[in-house]
């Protein structure tokens, strides 16, 4: 089984239509920080994922309680990804990088990919979602929902988001299945 955690950028859209080669299990929440998800592993402890798809981070960025800087982020997604590895032993996790918004967050989220792009585990996969997204420092503008936020996906967004994560997870499942 893959799971998927995250927050709103993960949540909207079924993963099951995209994967075709195992079951899948959307668990990410709009709004959810790296602080959130940390919380959200006690209740799903019963899954048993092969592969969890991780991608968190932009709420931790400008939003009216939380504005973290780079380097915090970048911790709380190292720690995260450290617990899930302890509580799925025999699964591997595939990061994504954080994907681009606003033209404020750029820098921050730039540094943050850069340092979780470095963690060093044999069962971590670090996936650059930004080159297939990005128009420079945002979102590619055919890629935005319109809901007057900087960094929801369309339809065209999750479909060359997918064009990258969907082999990346296929290549994960051939490699655990020997």
């Amino acid at each position: 089984m893959i799971l998927f955690l995250g927050d709103s950028i993960t949540h909207g859209t079924h993963w099951s239509s995209w994967i075709d080669f195992d079951p899948v299990q959307n668990e990410a929440v709009p709004g959810f920080t790296t602080d959130d998800v940390a919380n959200q592993l006690q209740e799903l402890g019963d899954l048993n994922p092969a592969v969890i798809s991780l991608l968190i981070g932009t709420n931790d960025f400008g939003d009216v309680t939380v504005n973290r800087l780079a380097e915090d982020v970048a911790a709380r997604i190292d720690a995260l990804v450290s617990t899930i590895l302890a509580q799925w032993p025999d699964a591997r996790v595939l990061l994504c990088s954080i994907l681009p918004r606003g033209s404020e967050f750029f820098e921050r989220i730039s540094v943050t990919n850069e340092i979780v792009s470095k963690i060093n585990h044999e069962r971590l996969t670090f996936l650059d979602c930004w080159s297939v997204l990005s128009d420079g420092d945002m979102l590619k503008s055919e890629y935005l929902l319109a809901d007057g936020f900087d960094v929801h996906l369309n339809s065209a967004g999750y479909e060359s988001w997918a064009s990258v994560l969907v082999p990346a997870l296929s290549g994960i499942r051939q490699d655990l299945r020997g």
